[in-house]
C-alpha cells in the first residue's frame, strides 16, 4: 500500500453549495480541484438530476451560483477578463440546466456579492458602498471614470479613517461597506433601500418574496465584532421599513431565517464573549413581538477541521416552520431541526456534514464520512457521487483511534494515527498537530497533512483542549490562554506515550496555525520537551495584535480578559513574547504576508527574539497568500509549506 503523497489533494475534488431546484427536482453543486499548472483552482457547476450526476460549465471559475427559475443557473464571474482594479463593476450569467453557452444576465456598476431573485425578473441585490462615491451604483460613466482616477492617483498610499481598516487577504478595505439594492430589471437600474453609512448582512426573504429581513451595522470609526446589530423588515419595492430588534445587554442578534409562520431569530446572550453559541427566538409578523422559542447554546455549522475543502454552502435552512441546521456537537458536525421549539437531531453520524440543503423534506448533503474525502448524500447517507472515489484508492489511510483521559476532573479526547507499516515492536517519531480557533474541533475526518505525515512514519496525534468547540461552555478559555488548554495538551503527550509504547519521547515534534500557532509559541517558552515545533500563522505578542490584526480589538480583549491600558499585565502575562527568553527549543515560522487575521510581525516578534537568545530558528513567509494558507492556497504554496514542515522535522530527528 503506497503513502498519501504530498500533492495528493491535488487529486481530489472540493464539493460546495448544493442546491435544490425551487421545485425540488434538481440539484446543483460546485466541483473545484487544485490547478497545478495555473497555481489555482478551477471550479465546476453539476446537475443531480434522475440520480445521476451531469457537468454543467467548463471555464472553470464557476462556484457562486443559484437557481433563477426551474431551468436555469445564476453564477457571478467575469468572463471578459477586465483587468483586475480597472472596473467596479460585476457581472452575473445565466444558464440553462439542458446545457448551452453561458451569457450575461446582470451587470451591475458596483461590485455585488449576492442576489436575490425576485418574481417577475428583478432582483435585491447585496453591493459595495464606496466612501466618496456613494452614487457609483447608478451607473453614471462620470462617476465611474472619477472612481478609476481617484484609484489610480491614490495607489501608492492608503487613506485609513476606520478600524478595521484592511481584512484578512482582501488587503484595505477603503472604508467600503454593503448597501441593500433594489434592482429594476426592465430599465436595468439598482435603487438603494438601505441608508449611507450602515453596513448589511443576513438579508433573506420572506416565503412569498414580498419583503425582505437583514441585519445592519452603523458604519463608524470603530466596527466591534459584536453589538450595535439592529434586525430590520422592509417591503418590496417600496422600501418602507420596520425596526423588528437590537441588541442590547444580554441580547445580541445573529441571523434571521423568515419561516412560514413567524420570523426565526438567532441570538446570544454574550455570557461566554465572543465564545458564546446562541438560542433561537421568534418575532410575530403582525405584531412584530419578540418571544424566547428554543433554547440551543451549541455552535451552528462544521467547526470540524481539514484541509480539503473549498468553497462553503448553507449551514442552516428553513421549510415551512422547521428549522434545519448543522451543529458540531463534541467532535462532529450533524443536522439537526428545530420545530415547535424543540431541537431534535436529524443526521449525527461521526465526521462532518460541510453544507446541505432540503427541499419538500428531501435532504441532500456534502460531507466527510469514513475518513474519506468529500462526496454527496441523501438523508440516509447513502453516496450519490463518486468524485473522490479513486483519488485514494491503493493509499495508506491511517484510522484515527480515539484516545480519553481526564485532567483536573474534565473529560478530554484526542485522536492517535499509526504511521505506515507500523511495527510494535519499532519506534516511531511523533508530531502533535493543534487545531486554530481555538473554538474549533479535531474530529474522525480526513485531514492531508496528517496523512501525508503519517505515511512517512510518523504518529500523528491531535487532541481538543479546552477552549475546543462541540461542548458549550467548555469553548470559553477568556483569561485562561496558556493555562488549561497547555495542560491539556501537555497531558495529551504524556497519555498517548503510555497508551502506545512505540512512540518515541526523545523524537517528539509539534505544530499548529492560528490558535495553534500561538500555542507553540507558547510551548517553546514552557517546556523543551520537543526536538523541534513549527509555528504557522500565529500570535506572539497581544498588543500588537490589538493594534494590527483585523480583528485585533475585540479578539485581544475579549480573549484575553485584559484591556492594554488598565490591565497591561495581564495582557503581557498571555503573551508568548513575554516568555521568549526562555525557548531553547529549534523552531519554524510559518506566515502569509496577507494573513490580516494573525499579521506577519507576529511571526517577526518570536523570530527575532528566538535568533537574538541564540535559538535555532527559521522563517517562511509567503506573498499573495493570507489566513487560508493551509486550506485554499496556491497548490505550489501549499506545497512548499507543507515540504518546509516535513523537511523541518526531519532534520532535527535523532
Amino acid at each position: 500500500m503506497k503513502p498519501v503523497a504530498i500533492d495528493d489533494f491535488c487529486r481530489l475534488k472540493f464539493l460546495s453549495g448544493i442546491t435544490w431546484s425551487p421545485s425540488g427536482k434538481t440539484a446543483a453543486l460546485a466541483v473545484s480541484e487544485a490547478d497545478r499548472k495555473q497555481n489555482g483552482y478551477r471550479s465546476f457547476l453539476y446537475v443531480y438530476q434522475d440520480k445521476k450526476l451531469k457537468k454543467l460549465t467548463s471555464f472553470g471559475k464557476e462556484r457562486s451560483f443559484q437557481y433563477l427559475d426551474e431551468d436555469t443557473l445564476l453564477f457571478a464571474g467575469d468572463r471578459e477578463k477586465e483587468e483586475s482594479g480597472q472596473s467596479p463593476a460585476s457581472r452575473y450569467y445565466r444558464i440553462s440546466l439542458s446545457g448551452g453557452e453561458a451569457e450575461t444576465a446582470y451587470e451591475f456598476p458596483i461590485p455585488v456579492s449576492r442576489v436575490l431573485p425576485l418574481p417577475g425578473g428583478d432582483l435585491l441585490a447585496v453591493g459595495s458602498t464606496f466612501p466618496g462615491f456613494e452614487n457609483l451604483y447608478e451607473g453614471s460613466p462620470r462617476t465611474a471614470a472619477a472612481w478609476k482616477k481617484h484609484r489610480e492617483e491614490n495607489a501608492d498610499y492608503e487613506e485609513i479613517a476606520q478600524v478595521p481598516w484592511w481584512w484578512n487577504g482582501s488587503a484595505y478595505t477603503k472604508g467600503a461597506y454593503s448597501s441593500l439594492f433594489y434592482y429594476d430589471s426592465a430599465k436595468k437600474k439598482l435603487r438603494r433601500l438601505t441608508g449611507l453609512n450602515e453596513s448589511v448582512f443576513g438579508a433573506e426573504l420572506s416565503p412569498d418574496k414580498q419583503t425582505v429581513f437583514y441585519l445592519s451595522r452603523p458604519v463608524a470609526p470603530l466596527l466591534p465584532l459584536h453589538g450595535n446589530v439592529s434586525v430590520w423588515k422592509q417591503m418590496l419595492p417600496a422600501g418602507e421599513r420596520t425596526l423588528l430588534a437590537e441588541s442590547r445587554e444580554g441580547f445580541e442578534p445573529e441571523w434571521v431565517a423568515p419561516a412560514d409562520s413567524f420570523l426565526l431569530l438567532a441570538a446570544h446572550d454574550g455570557s461566554h464573549g465572543l465564545n458564546t453559541d446562541g438560542d433561537f427566538w421568534k418575532i410575530d409578523y403582525t405584531s412584530g413581538e419578540l418571544s424566547f422559542y428554543a433554547r440551543h447554546g451549541e455552535s451552528i455549522g462544521s467547526s470540524v477541521g481539514t484541509d480539503i475543502r473549498y468553497g462553503g454552502g448553507r449551514s442552516a435552512q428553513i421549510e415551512g416552520d422547521v428549522l434545519y441546521f448543522v451543529s458540531t456537537r463534541f467532535d462532529s458536525a450533524g443536522l439537526y431541526k428545530l420545530e415547535n421549539g424543540t431541537v431534535a437531531p436529524v443526521i449525527t453520524r461521526e465526521g462532518s456534514v460541510d453544507c446541505f440543503d432540503v427541499k419538500n423534506g428531501k435532504i441532500l448533503l456534502i460531507g466527510l464520512y469514513g475518513m474519506k474525502a468529500q462526496e454527496l448524500y441523501d438523508g440516509s447517507l447513502r453516496r450519490l457521487s463518486s468524485f473522490n472515489e479513486a483519488a485514494l484508492r491503493g493509499r495508506y489511510v491511517a484510522q484515527p483511534e480515539p484516545l480519553s483521559f481526564t485532567r483536573a476532573g474534565q473529560d478530554l479526547h484526542g485522536f492517535v494515527l499509526k504511521p505506515l507499516g507500523f511495527d510494535p515492536a519499532r519506534k516511531y517519531p511523533v508530531i502533535l498537530d493543534i487545531h486554530g480557533g481555538p473554538k474549533t474541533v479535531y474530529g474522525p475526518v480526513f485531514y492531508h497533512e496528517m496523512q501525508y505525515w503519517a505515511g512517512k512514519g510518523y504518529f500523528v496525534i491531535f487532541c481538543n483542549p479546552t477552549g475546543s468547540d462541540g461542548r458549550g461552555a467548555f469553548s470559553d478559555i477568556r483569561g485562561r490562554y496558556g493555562t488549561d488548554d497547555y495542560e491539556d495538551l501537555m497531558a495529551f503527550c504524556d497519555e498517548a506515550l503510555k497508551a502506545y509504547p512505540a512512540m518515541d519521547a526523545d523524537n517528539f515534534f509539534a505544530t499548529g496555525g492560528s490558535y495553534g500557532g500561538f500555542m507553540i509559541n507558547w510551548i517553546i517558552g514552557h517546556t523543551q520537551r520537543f526536538r523541534a515545533c513549527a509555528s504557522q500563522r500565529s500570535i506572539s505578542n497581544w498588543f500588537s495584535f490589538y493594534g494590527v490584526a483585523d480583528i485585533g480589538v475585540g479578539f485581544a480583549m475579549d480573549q484575553c480578559a485584559a484591556d492594554p491600558w488598565k490591565d497591561p499585565a495581564g495582557l503581557w502575562a498571555r503573551s508568548p513574547m513575554s516568555y521568549a527568553d526562555r525557548a531553547k527549543t529549534p523552531t519554524l515560522f510559518i506566515h502569509s504576508f496577507e494573513d490580516y487575521r494573525c499579521p506577519v510581525d507576529q511571526g517577526y516578534q518570536m523570530f527575532t527574539a528566538l535568533t537574538a537568545h541564540g535559538v535555532e530558528s527559521r522563517m517562511v513567509c509567503f506573498r499573495g497568500e493570507n489566513h487560508e494558507l493551509s486550506r485554499s492556497g496556491k497548490p505550489k504554496h501549499r506545497l512548499k509549506r507543507l515540504n518546509e514542515i516535513t523537511g523541518w522535522f526531519d532534520s532535527h530527528r535523532g
